[in-house]
């Protein structure tokens, strides 16, 4: 047990490092885009509109602390995503075999269902009910401002 978690470890060291530009974008990302950004969602500083993932990272904290109604109220897909790594991390770091078509399949699946309950929750909660927010302060509406206003 002990050489199958260690040969998992460096796996997993040797994966970020293969990925290690995308890593440290997306770390920096997270670190200015908190900083300087209104959220940390590209879609939603510069449409102003929410995602289908919108609710995900929110959810995703609240099932960290163990809230798993305040999860699910969140966005339910946080758990097919918990299981989609969990499932990834064990083939891949513990079984040392490729994930195979059943886990793209079911991942095609899962993104499918998504954007069919994005566009329910859009019909049902926009514009006002967060994660479901539209947010004034975006990129496309400051363009527009800017170009419309010196039109005028």
């Amino acid at each position: 047990m002990k050489k199958i978690l260690k040969d998992g470890f460096v796996l997993l060291k040797n994966d970020i490092k293969k990925a290690k530009w995308a890593v440290i974008f997306i770390i920096a990302y997270f670190v200015f885009g908190s900083q300087f950004l209104p959220g940390i969602c590209p879609m939603v500083w510069i449409t102003g509109f929410p995602c289908p993932a919108c609710g995900l990272t929110r959810a995703g904290i609240r099932l960290l602390h163990l809230d798993f109604k305040g999860a699910w109220k969140m966005h339910p897909f946080i758990y097919a995503f918990a299981a989609g790594v969990v499932i990834f991390a064990w083939k891949r770091y513990i079984c040392k075999k490729p994930v195979g078509k059943w886990f793209k399949t079911g991942c095609v699946v899962c993104v499918v269902l998504m954007v069919i309950y994005y566009v329910w929750r859009m019909y049902r909660y926009f514009p006002d009910q967060p994660p479901m927010s539209y947010y004034h302060y975006n990129l496309l509406r400051l363009l527009m401002d800017v170009a419309f206003g010196a039109l005028k």
